[in-house]
């Protein structure tokens, strides 16, 4: 009998007891707990796991649970021939030990007490929320006020639509009602779910909340002046008896632009803009005066991001296109003019910053100034400025 005692202990240090307590949400079925939803309430069903030992007929487990006193008092006595045992208990501290009877249903052992907390458990419910929606294109604050019962500091809300998870910055809750803060950045469009899930697993979901834009797309229509700033190239420069217009501002000119917006974000929206404009190019020599028009017309990439209050916004276009010289001549004071190139079509890129101020919406004012480059076979090729001023509407 001896023998067989030692056999036991022996088994009992190579086995390895698993003791898991505090209720978390179930990924697996050997975990420490699971919810039994077959009556009205659902139930929590608390299991103590351990690894099973050879030669073992049965095992008694015995639970006890501390008293406001802090003394243990026996609450569950449980005899099983498996490796784990069910119980379902209150909220409250406890602990349990084992009782291993061998194949000859002789008591061989007991282990040692080990002690485990039962969390509080509550079912959430959700009654109603708002705003029911987020604009990304009008709006700048991104909070949801949530109403129900049983909100915890602890419990776990987001935003889901499918896998698509957008969580809180910041959340608050004071029981019957929920504060949720979240970054704009984070914010994409759909309609989503309002999810909640308690310590313990427990939890409830209403929608739908939509996070879109009041307008599928913006159309920016603009028009006003625009004056030519040179820079460099083989067009203005004073050192080249070529050079038809010397360095000079030229006032006389005009300009439209009409941006399309579809993609927008609370980080800026992207879309295409066609800017078309017009100069008259003139200056005069000393025996004689050219005169010519330039018409740059670019497709770009622009990027824009409002402030305060979608008020006032930046712009950032890069666009390639043609700049066309047309209508070219030289005037001389005792004989008539001709034309000298009729017309010369040449590459170009535009790089633009400008901003917009709605004066009052969807009437806007913008101003800014594009930097334009041509590509021509004549070195050194031009570059000059345009800066613009004017006005638009918003459709």
């Amino acid at each position: 009998m001896a023998s067989k005692k030692l056999f036991f202990i022996t088994a009992l240090f190579v086995l390895g007891l698993s003791f898991v307590f505090a209720q978390e949400e179930e990924t697996d079925p050997n975990v420490n707990y699971y919810i039994d939803r077959s009556e009205r309430e659902p139930r929590f069903v608390q299991r103590l796991i351990w690894d099973e030992a050879e030669f073992v007929l049965r095992y008694v487990v015995t639970v006890q649970r501390r008293d406001d006193n802090g003394v243990f008092r026996d609450i569950e006595r449980i005899v099983t021939d498996v490796n784990f045992a069910e119980v379902s208990l209150p909220v409250g501290h406890y602990r349990y030990n084992i009782e291993l009877f061998d194949l000859f249903d002789e008591y061989a052992l007991t282990t040692r007490w080990r002690e485990f907390e039962i969390i509080r458990a509550v079912q959430p419910a959700l009654t109603g929320f708002s705003p029911s929606a987020f604009y990304l294109d009008e709006d700048d604050v991104w909070e949801i006020t949530v109403r129900g019962r049983n909100f915890l500091p602890e419990s776990v809300i987001y935003l889901v639509e499918g896998t698509r998870i957008i969580r809180p910055i910041r959340y608050t809750a004071d029981g019957n009602s929920a504060h949720l803060v979240f970054s704009g950045v984070s914010l994409s469009t759909g309609r989503y779910e309002i999810y909640i899930r308690n310590p313990g697993g427990l939890d409830a979901r209403t929608g739908t909340f939509t996070i879109g834009n009041k307008k599928p797309f913006d159309l920016n229509l603009s028009f006003g002046y625009t004056p030519l700033v040179p820079l460099h190239g083989f067009m203005f420069q004073d050192t080249s008896l070529e050079a038809p217009f010397p360095a000079d501002i030229f006032f006389l000119g005009a300009g439209l632009k009409i941006a399309f917006i579809p993609f927008k974000r609370v980080w800026g929206t992207l879309g295409a803009e066609l800017s078309a404009a017009f100069t008259y190019l003139t200056h005069e020599h000393e025996t004689y005066s050219p005169n010519a028009f330039l018409l740059d017309t670019h497709l770009s990439f622009q990027y824009q991001y409002y402030f305060i209050r979608k008020v006032f916004a930046v712009n950032l276009s890069l666009g390639i296109g043609v700049s066309s010289l047309f209508g070219f001549q030289y005037e001389y004071p005792m004989g008539p003019a001709y034309d000298e190139i009729p017309v010369n079509v040449m590459p170009s890129a535009v790089a633009s910053l400008s901003f917009m101020v709605f004066v009052s919406y969807p009437f806007y004012i913008n101003f800014g100034t594009d930097f334009v480059q041509i590509f021509s076979v004549d070195t050194p090729m031009p570059g000059y400025l345009r800066p613009f001023l004017a006005a638009g509407i918003q459709f």
